[in-house]
């Protein structure tokens, strides 16, 4: 069985992306597309990885690059036909973020979010902010309509679920 056959949308990291020469042999033997994003903190790893056409899913991290540097990252993305995912393993106001982010680059292609399996903490990242973000409609999230990211914090809920 291959990894193709499972019809991936892309292949998460599949070797270090400091090792052009693996990720070569893996660009080479495979026809799934590949992604990285994770670790990679500067701007340049993602330029060099596309100008040598061994990228086809750019993986920026929220916690690490924000908005404005996600967004520079899908702008050097875009002139090499690349797609963006952003990735994240936030809050939801990271989420917040991402959609943000989805909404403002056009090589755009899915958002990870990273909900808990557990319904205690869904319901504490549910009572952070409002509105509650990360329910989407048929596999889609909502862009907020008012200012910022649209969303208001509930610092008592922060209080509540500190951890100290």
């Amino acid at each position: 069985m291959t990894v193709e056959s499972k019809h991936p949308l892309w292949f998460d990291e599949p070797c270090s992306h400091s090792n052009i020469d693996a990720l070569r042999k893996v660009a080479g033997e495979s026809v799934v597309p590949l992604g990285f994003g994770a670790g990679i903190d500067d701007p340049g790893v993602f330029q060099a990885l596309l100008r040598e056409g061994l990228i086809d899913l750019v993986r920026p991290s929220i916690g690490i690059f924000g908005i404005s540097g996600s967004r520079r990252v899908a702008a050097l993305a875009e002139p090499y036909y690349v797609a963006v995912a952003p990735g994240h393993n936030g809050g939801p106001v990271t989420t917040a973020a991402a959609i943000h982010i989805a909404a403002s680059i056009p090589n755009f292609f899915i958002q990870y979010l990273p909900l808990p399996a557990a319904e205690e903490d869904r319901a504490m990242r549910r009572e952070i902010v409002s509105p509650h973000l990360e329910a989407g409609k048929g596999g889609f999230l909502e862009v907020t309509k008012t200012p910022g990211l649209g969303i208001t914090v509930n610092e008592a809920a922060l209080e509540k679920y500190h951890a100290s």
